[in-house]
């Protein structure tokens, strides 16, 4: 089922929006983060330990790095794919939920994929 993230499509460049979805009968925290212009978005689960990426805070991208960042590890994944360049889980990838915009909420498919990532 879709979930309409509000006013997403307005998140300046490295800023993110968590938001919660059900998924298997479990709940989950996902994020949709605005990186090199675009949205995209993902479960926000470390893939080495499975923690939250944020440990709570809502901060998920290192403009210095120009990378989302794991808080607990330090690993490092690129934005538009979700792969890990750095780290732990070095190779490995985010979960990514599909995003779309529409209006100025964006609305992410709560099966992974489901929607293509990348929106403007």
């Amino acid at each position: 089922m879709p979930v309409r993230v509000p006013k997403a499509a307005r998140l300046g460049e490295g800023e993110a929006r968590t938001f919660a979805y059900v998924e298997a009968g479990e709940l989950r925290e996902g994020f949709v983060l605005r990186a090199g212009g675009r949205l995209v978005a993902y479960r926000n689960r470390c893939p080495h330990l499975g923690v939250d990426l944020d440990m709570g805070t809502g901060a998920f991208f290192s403009a210095k790095l120009g990378r989302i960042y794991c808080h607990t590890h330090g690993a490092t994944f690129e934005p538009a794919t979700g792969r890990c360049d750095a780290g732990p889980c070095l190779g490995q990838a985010l979960e990514p939920l599909g995003v779309r915009v529409e209006g100025e909420d964006a609305v992410v498919s709560a099966s992974p994929g489901g929607v293509r990532n990348g929106c403007a």
